[in-house]
């Protein structure tokens, strides 16, 4: 493994400014000790309506057609 990290560092120390901010972003999503994600998951939101429709299925091209998992007012 130590050559992989030689080679990690090495691509590292090659990064142009600009993309450091993204590769920081994504070494510090990956290292979190607790994952860091959105609660509830956006297929929560499909299920019964505000208004009681329950025919999801039949009704499937519209649910993604208003936004699969998208906040409801």
């Amino acid at each position: 493994m130590p050559a992989n990290r030689d080679e990690l560092l090495h691509l590292i120390e090659g990064l142009p400014d600009d993309q450091v901010e993204v590769v920081l972003a994504d070494v510090r999503r990956l290292t979190a000790k607790n994952p860091v994600g959105e609660w509830p998951p956006k297929f929560f939101g499909v299920g019964e309506s505000k208004d009681g429709r329950t025919d999801n299925a039949r009704r499937v091209d519209e649910i993604l057609a208003e936004g699969f998992g998208a906040r409801r007012s």
